[in-house]
């Protein structure tokens, strides 16, 4: 099963909307989808909406993707994530920023883009 995802090309990054189950093969999947949306766009600034994905349903699936975060953007790509407050642990975003992303986890829209566009 794949996660909706709505992207919205602004004009200095581009917006993803995920919704539906965080599992290891929606993200997976998704990421590889957005990574080609990103190209397409030749926008290197991303900031992933997921305040309507569900958490995971242990912390591998955590670790997981903050892995596969990495391999898929690498440090060419600066990522911010919106997230519900009740769900961020940072362990995602701990293990992709060890493997060399610029990957952020926010649970305000403002301090996102403050952050992604500085």
């Amino acid at each position: 099963m794949n996660i909706p995802i709505e992207y919205i090309n602004k004009s200095k990054y581009l917006l993803v909307k995920l919704s539906g189950a965080w599992t290891k093969d929606n993200m997976f999947k998704a990421l590889e989808g957005i990574k080609i949306e990103a190209d397409k766009h030749d926008k290197k600034l991303i900031l992933f909406d997921t305040l309507n994905l569900s958490p995971p349903a242990n912390e591998m699936i955590r670790f997981e993707t903050g892995v596969k975060i990495a391999e898929t953007f690498s440090g060419l790509y600066k990522i911010a994530a919106l997230a519900q407050p009740g769900h961020i642990t940072r362990f995602a975003e701990t293990v992709a920023q060890n493997r060399g992303s610029i990957f952020q986890v926010f649970d305000s829209e403002t301090d996102a883009l403050n952050w992604l566009l500085s």
